[in-house]
C-alpha cells in the first residue's frame, strides 16, 4: 500500500479539493440510502451469484461508511487502508475484475449526476466535480491494486509472506514513531517548563545570566518542535526530510554563538572563527537540501 503523500501527489489532490468535498458532503449525504439502493440494484444486473449478492448486502454498512468517508476529506493512510480492505473483500467473494471496474464507473456517473443537480453555480460545480473525480480515481486505484495483490498472493505463497513481513514492519515502524512522538512531547513540555522558570529568574539578581539561559531553552524548544513536526508528518505518510538534522546542528551552533556573545566572554579568535564557519557551511548545506526537497 502506497503512502498518502504519493497518491495525493500523483492525482494532484490538494487542500482546495478537500474543501470542495467537505462543501458538498452535507448536501449529498441526504442521498446515501438512495445511493446504496441504486448500487445494489445495478449490481444485480451483472452476472453475480446469490452468495455474492448476499455478501454485498451484508456489507452494505461498509458501503455506507465509504460513502460518508469519501466526502470527509480525510485522505490519510487510515482511510486508504480502509479502502484497500474493500478490494480484499471483493477478491474474497470472487467478484470478477470487470465487475469492479463497471461498478466504479457506475459510482462515478451516479455522483456526477447528483452533484450536477445539486450545484447551480457552473464554476463551483466544475471545481467540486474535478475534486470528486480525483478522489474516486485514487479510490479506484487502491481497490483494484488491493484486489490483484490478494489474487497474486493466493497463487504465490512467497508474495503473501512478503506482504505479511512488510505489514509487520510497517506496524513496528509506526509503533517506534509513535513512541518517539510521545517522547518528544514530553521533552518539549519539560523544555517549556525550564523556559518559564528561566523567564521568572529575569526578575532576580542576575537577569543577564537568566536571559542567556532562557534564550538557550527557547532554541532547544525550537529544535524539539521541528523534530516533533517531522515525526507527525511521517506518521501521516510524508517523506523523511534530511534537512531536519542540518537545522538541528545549525540551531546548536547559533545557540553557542549567542551564549558566547551575550556573556561577553574573552575567547580566542579561532573559536569564533570555527563557529562562524560552521554556521556558514551548515547554512549553505541546509539551503541546498531544502531546495532539493522542495523540487522533489
Amino acid at each position: 500500500m502506497r503512502y498518502r503523500k504519493t497518491l495525493t501527489k500523483n492525482y494532484d489532490l490538494n487542500e482546495n479539493d478537500v474543501d470542495n468535498l467537505l462543501l458538498i458532503k452535507p448536501m449529498i449525504s441526504k442521498y446515501k440510502d438512495e445511493f446504496i439502493e441504486d448500487f445494489m440494484e445495478k449490481m444485480r444486473t451483472y452476472s453475480v451469484n446469490e452468495k455474492q449478492i448476499a455478501a454485498m448486502e451484508a456489507n452494505s454498512a461498509k458501503l455506507a461508511q465509504w460513502f460518508d468517508s469519501l466526502f470527509e476529506g480525510y485522505a490519510d493512510n487510515a482511510y486508504f487502508a480502509f479502502v484497500g480492505k474493500l478490494g480484499v473483500s471483493l477478491n474474497k467473494y470472487r467478484f470478477e475484475p470487470e465487475f469492479i471496474s463497471s461498478m466504479i464507473s457506475f459510482v462515478r456517473l451516479w455522483m456526477h449526476e447528483k452533484i450536477f443537480s445539486l450545484i447551480d453555480d457552473d464554476i463551483r460545480r466544475k471545481g467540486i466535480l474535478l475534486s470528486m473525480h480525483k478522489m474516486l480515481d485514487i479510490n479506484s486505484e487502491i481497490i483494484i491494486s488491493s484486489y490483484y495483490e490478494k489474487l497474486v498472493s493466493t497463487y504465490n505463497p512467497v508474495h503473501s509472506y512478503r506482504n505479511r513481513v512488510v505489514d509487520l514492519s510497517e506496524k513496528f515502524s509506526f509503533l517506534v514513531h509513535a513512541l518517539m512522538v510521545i517522547t518528544l512531547i514530553g521533552l518539549t513540555l519539560t523544555a517549556g517548563i525550564a523556559f518559564l522558570l528561566e523567564t521568572i529568574h529575569l526578575f532576580g539578581e542576575q537577569p543577564d545570566h537568566a536571559l542567556i539561559n532562557a534564550l538557550g531553552s527557547l532554541l532547544i524548544i525550537w529544535v524539539l518542535v521541528e523534530l516533533l513536526h517531522t515525526e507527525v508528518q511521517m506518521l501521516k505518510g510524508g517523506k523523511f526530510k534530511n534537512s531536519i538534522f542540518i537545522s538541528v546542528a545549525l540551531i546548536a551552533f547559533i545557540r553557542d554563538l549567542m551564549i558566547i556573545t551575550l556573556k561577553h566572554e574573552t575567547t580566542n579568535m579561532l573559536q569564533h572563527g570555527f563557529i562562524l564557519a560552521a554556521i556558514t557551511v551548515l547554512g549553505i548545506v541546509y539551503w541546498l537540501i531544502v531546495r532539493t526537497e522542495n523540487n522533489n
